[in-house]
């Protein structure tokens, strides 16, 4: 019996030296103490970094890599990494005994929005400076239409496909009207209302006009009920 209750206590003793120090290691991680036994000493980055230079983003950090290796506030460095334009995500992690590394997901541009901006597939806006100078489309629309405007075009390029044409720029103006711009320099005037079914009927045409391979268009008018209004840029 003696035996067993010396084993126990010797237990509970170790139980609660180990508690104490758990108690502590967190009293310091908490205090910060840390931070120097476990020092920062690099930081990594991988990912999509084509347009993304290591030292413009360790510069973005200067004022997040405060502490140690283990009080290194993630979160904030996760934030001011996605601060910069061309990020559209990023994960950091701790590197047993000294690192971070900072993986990226960056943005991949699809249209030009506007006068400053580009435009990622899901129609999210970023605004990297200087803009770099993209062969993209060019979209532009109020405030709050940059997913309607992207699928608008997807839909009226896919309906350009049959025939020689192909849009460079779509425009939505204030009043909800549509106008979209050809490689070549043609306008082609959509209007408000049945926009789909007066490009099919535009394309429909064209197929059937003989001139099209010798001649651009400098405007195409599909605002009437049952046809449109064409002008060639030869004749202007």
């Amino acid at each position: 019996m003696s035996g067993f209750v010396s084993q126990r206590a010797a237990l509970l003793l170790l139980l609660g030296c180990l508690t104490a120090l758990g108690a502590g290691a967190l009293h310091a991680l908490d205090r910060g103490w840390v931070g120097p036994l476990l020092p920062l000493e690099r930081i990594g980055f991988d990912g999509e970094l084509a347009r993304l230079q290591a030292s413009e983003l360790r510069a973005a950090l200067s004022g997040s890599l405060q502490g140690g290796l283990l009080t290194a506030d993630v979160t904030a460095i996760r934030e001011a990494v996605e601060s910069r334009p061309w990020v559209a995500t990023a994960t950091v992690r701790r590197v047993w005994p000294d690192a971070l590394r900072v993986t990226i997901d960056a943005h991949q541009a699809v249209a030009i929005w506007g006068e400053g901006a580009l435009m990622n597939a899901d129609a999210d806006l970023f605004r990297p400076s200087p803009l770099p100078d993209l062969s993209l489309p060019a979209l532009a629309g109020p405030p709050g239409s940059a997913e309607r405007v992207l699928a608008r075009y997807r839909a009226l390029q896919a309906r350009l496909e049959p025939v020689s044409l192909k849009a460079v720029a779509l425009t939505l103006n204030e009043r909800r009207a549509w106008t979209l711009t050809l490689d070549g320099g043609g306008v082609v005037r959509l209007g408000r209302d049945s926009v789909d079914a007066r490009l099919a009927r535009f394309v429909a045409a064209w197929q059937q006009l003989p001139e099209t391979d010798q001649r651009q268009p400098a405007v195409a008018d599909l605002r009437y009920p049952d046809g449109f209004a064409l002008r060639w840029q030869d004749e202007e």
